[in-house]
């Protein structure tokens, strides 16, 4: 990853983050910790040839013995109160983030390319999969009991769960579109990425893909994004017992119209000092 920190006649630091540097980590990270990417119940983890895309980890995750995937219960039909269940595996297996002007995603025509001025972009490509039972096993399972009407429920039992020969696997493109801001009140400002567009591609009909795009978008708007936020005015170093030093985003001027600025293929943000009694 690309970091400068430079003094500069705009303000008093500067850093920027480059495309390729960040789409680097990425990658590392992915191959380091496979498990934070990709998630399956015990048997699919166990067998990779159920898997939906072959997991690339370095050889020292393999060596060490840390899982490639991460371990979860069996999905649950709903209505069964649990009796019945799914393996199921999702994966998580390409991630590039793209800055102005744009040339590492492509982005699909209903994100009306090319990428925005100021914007990012960024393509991640999910594969998910059921362990779904042939006719002839579904029929082996027996039906559920009707729900329980005593106050306290019984200990439940391990759910039924068929295991398959293969896994029903699928793989969805995603695309999503967004700028930086500084978001909060002054003295507790932090670099915010906002989604301005969010397309995946090739899903039927249209009101399924426009249910799971909103769906997405809330979650990133909500859950991912906000997570990601940087302080900056909370930064905040020690120089002697009496004296500290400010970090705070130069604000925009003639000579600086955007801050944080998404150009060049980097991520920039503009820095001001202050030093404190």
């Amino acid at each position: 990853m690309c970091l400068n920190m430079p003094f500069t006649d705009k303000s008093d630091l500067y850093g920027a983050l480059n495309e390729d540097g960040v789409n680097n980590v990425a990658t590392h990270i992915m191959r380091q910790r496979p498990s934070l990417f990709n998630y399956g119940t015990v048997l699919v983890a166990a067998n990779p040839e159920l898997h939906c895309e072959k997991i690339e980890a370095t050889p020292d995750v393999i060596y060490r013995g840390n899982p490639l995937m991460t371990i979860e219960d069996p999905l649950p039909i709903l209505g069964t109160d649990g009796v019945v269940a799914l393996n199921f595996c999702f994966q998580l297996t390409r991630v590039k983030i793209d800055f102005h002007p744009g040339d590492v995603v492509t982005l699909p025509p209903e994100l009306s390319p090319p990428l925005a001025k100021q914007g990012f972009a960024v393509y991640i490509r999910v594969c998910g999969a059921l362990g779904c039972p042939t006719k002839e096993e579904l029929e082996k399972i027996p039906p559920p009991p009707p729900p329980r009407q005593e106050k306290e429920p019984s200990p439940p039992k391990p759910p039924i769960v068929p295991i398959p020969r293969k896994l029903e696997c699928f793989c969805l493109d995603l695309y999503v579109t967004g700028h930086v801001e500084v978001t909060g009140p002054k003295g507790d400002q932090k670099l915010t990425a906002k989604v301005d567009g969010i397309e995946i591609v090739d899903i039927k009909p249209e009101g399924l893909e426009n249910s799971m795009e909103c769906y997405l978008n809330m979650v990133l708007q909500l859950v991912i994004l906000p997570r990601t936020s940087v302080a900056l005015e909370t930064m905040v170093f020690d120089i002697m017992n009496n004296v500290s030093l400010t970090l705070t985003p130069t604000p925009p001027s003639a000579t600086l119209p955007n801050n944080p600025a998404i150009e060049d293929d980097q991520l920039k943000v503009y820095i001001d000092m202050g030093v404190a009694p």
